[in-house]
């Protein structure tokens, strides 16, 4: 691929793409957290990272819709403990039957919550996902979740992102309206961009700069 862009304004419209097939979801996760913004945002960016990446992954439609399902979901558990939220999400998703989801669809999304922070275990060592689950597709999925998550934060104004691909080389501008050493620090974790560059053997950059649009 020799160049592909994706951008992302600060304030994404009610209506934004792709949303209408995950409204359910979109309605459960709203139930319980009350304000979605993040997890909206985090449903673009991942579908970007997919779309952008797929000659890298080569996965399918079937893992693009995990990944976006599980963008919407995977911060669920901070409705009852900010500090445990991916391994209480995790369990809310593996017992709530009103999500209407299969077994295995269940197990795929606990699993992304569990793991979207925090150490990662190696494929098919974890205690959620059966032999006969994709394991190690979904562990791509999961390193596109991290990213896609990492680039937007819940504490910090939205910036506007661009994110330009050419060849292996991915490179997101975070363009903040009111810039911080704190945003910087926050958007350039390089630790939760690792696994994206390891499992895809891509290479992640992110700079973070004032917004100079007019």
């Amino acid at each position: 691929m020799d160049r592909a862009t994706f951008a992302l304004p600060r304030v994404l419209s009610d209506k934004s793409p792709g949303h209408q097939e995950f409204s359910p979801i979109s309605t459960w996760a709203r139930r319980r957290l009350g304000n979605i913004d993040h997890e909206k945002r985090v449903f673009q960016i991942a579908g970007a990272l997919f779309d952008m990446t797929g000659d890298l992954h080569e996965l399918g439609r079937r893992a693009r819709w995990s990944l976006s399902a599980a963008a919407l979901m995977h911060d669920v558990g901070r409705s009852v403990d900010p500090e445990d939220h991916p391994a209480i999400g995790s369990e809310m998703i593996l017992e709530d039957t009103d999500l209407g989801l299969p077994a295995d669809v269940r197990r795929a999304l606990a699993y992304l919550t569990l793991y979207h922070r925090g150490p990662v275990p190696d494929v098919g060592d974890d205690d959620i996902l059966k032999s006969s689950d994709d394991c190690e597709g979904l562990y791509k999925v999961l390193a596109l979740l991290r990213a896609a998550d990492t680039l937007d934060c819940r504490s910090i104004d939205p910036p506007r992102l661009l994110i330009v691909r050419r060849d292996r080389r991915l490179r997101v501008s975070c363009l903040l309206e009111k810039y911080t050493s704190r945003a910087e620090k926050a958007f350039q974790r390089r630790k939760k961009y690792r696994l994206l560059e390891e499992t895809l053997d891509c290479k992640f950059e992110v700079q973070v700069r004032p917004d100079r649009e007019d």
